[in-house]
């Protein structure tokens, strides 16, 4: 508020508006260090206004009478809304280069993983074969689009000033010249036309704050639930000797995925608040506003608390390369159900060998026999499959298809976008 208030008296002082010497004057005042933030707080007990205590505040820090120039011409909104932006601007900016920290220890791990067979699962329900670096890598593009996305939207933000209902009356016929050269100052584009009740730049920047919040709750939960006792695949890192229980020495809970998978709802929580908060009354609606003004700030902290938690849970990611294999050999053969399938589709057609091997299947799962013994002993798949497509049953890491093209082509796509000099 007070960069807004410098920056303006600045501005008129420049155009001839007010003195330039009180401009200089409430330039030099303009810090928190030299207004009585006492007597602003005992004002604010009294107040029914957001900036009145902090402009009285810098009007008596002023000498000379410069005082009578400090918030000349604007409303309390301009420098609300103009205060606020400054702020996101430098939030996002905070977010965009913790971003990068994470999106490298996700290339790490892609790369570190291109191979690594794990079971991929749908439904719940064991399903195919993947590679641990597929998922690594996908959650890198992810976060990629949702930080172009955020990059855009800050960058979209923009001052204001226009006075009381957005007519920029008080101005004067310099009006434009006034907020184009304060926004100048304080390195932000001019909006001429008011935004005091067109808070769709706001709502965009709120709701990609939600989204990579859910990217977020979505790899911390993926962690959380591949860290369960019965599949053991990955775990968050935890300081030597950190116990996560107060009764059970055993434990090692996943504190943090938990922590950010909150924090992560919070947000989106928080988000939808903001979108409800654009619908607004006339020119000024403050139930509108102070349901953004309080719900934005705290978006922002959850998202960031929440990136630096998962920021390095990623990097100290353990990953069990052994537990993987082991879940995925769990089941066998029936894990090599699909390519089974289409390997007994050119001489069954598809509909009937998918009905035989359901049949197999269900067969090798009720009476606990071998799925390689009954294919082999059939008489309809036996001569259809080869040894090799039987060692497929117990190989399954053989069957990943293109995981590895897939992580190759994600990380040339992160690395392309770092050569270009992008947020990557």
């Amino acid at each position: 508020w007070l960069c807004f208030e410098a920056a303006l008296a600045r501005a008129q002082g420049e155009l001839g508006i007010i003195p330039p010497q009180a401009a200089a004057e409430i330039g030099r005042v303009a810090r928190p260090e030299a207004i009585d933030l006492e007597t602003v707080r005992a004002r604010y007990q009294k107040s029914r206004n957001s900036v009145m205590p902090v402009v009285n505040g810098l009007r008596d820090a002023c000498a000379n009478g410069a005082g009578e120039y400090v918030h000349f011409g604007v409303t309390t909104q301009d420098v609300l809304d103009t205060g606020f932006v400054l702020e996101l601007k430098e939030g996002a900016a905070l977010l965009l280069g913790e971003l990068r920290l994470l999106e490298e220890g996700l290339a790490a791990l892609a790369r570190k993983h291109r191979s690594t067979p794990m079971i991929g699962r749908t439904h719940g329900q064991q399903a195919l074969p993947i590679t641990f670096g597929l998922k690594a890598g996908l959650w890198l593009a992810e976060l990629g689009r949702h930080g172009e996305r955020l990059q855009r939207s800050a960058a979209s933000l923009q001052g204001q000033l226009s006075g009381a209902v957005g007519t920029m009356a008080a101005l004067g016929p310099r009006a434009e010249e006034v907020a184009s050269r304060t926004m100048e100052i304080l390195g932000l584009e001019f909006e001429p036309l008011p935004w005091h009740t067109v808070r769709d730049r706001i709502t965009v920047v709120a709701t990609d704050l939600a989204g990579l919040g859910g990217l977020f709750e979505k790899m911390a939960n993926e962690i959380l639930q591949l860290g369960k006792s019965e599949i053991g695949e990955l775990r968050e890192p935890a300081p030597a000797k950190a116990m996560s229980s107060s009764t059970m020495p055993h434990k090692r809970n996943p504190v943090l995925c938990q922590r950010v998978v909150v924090l992560a709802r919070h947000s989106r929580a928080l988000a939808g608040l903001v979108q409800e908060a654009a619908v607004h009354e006339h020119e000024r609606d403050g139930r509108a506003l102070w349901s953004e003004w309080l719900a934005m700030p705290q978006i922002v902290l959850y998202t960031g608390a929440a990136l630096q938690y998962l920021a390095g849970i990623v990097h100290g990611l353990e990953v069990d390369q052994r537990a993987m294999l082991a879940n995925l050999q769990r089941y066998g053969g029936f894990v090599a159900s699909e390519y089974l399938l289409f390997r007994l589709a050119d001489g069954l057609g598809k509909m009937r060998a998918q009905e035989k091997l359901h049949g197999l299947l269900q067969k090798a799962a009720s009476e606990n026999l071998e799925v390689v013994d009954l294919l082999r002993a059939d008489p309809e798949t036996g001569p259809l499959l080869s040894e090799d497509d039987l060692a497929h049953c117990r190989q399954p890491w053989r069957y990943t298809g293109r995981s590895e093209a897939m992580v190759d082509r994600l990380l040339a796509g992160y690395e392309a976008r770092k050569g270009l000099g992008g947020r990557g």
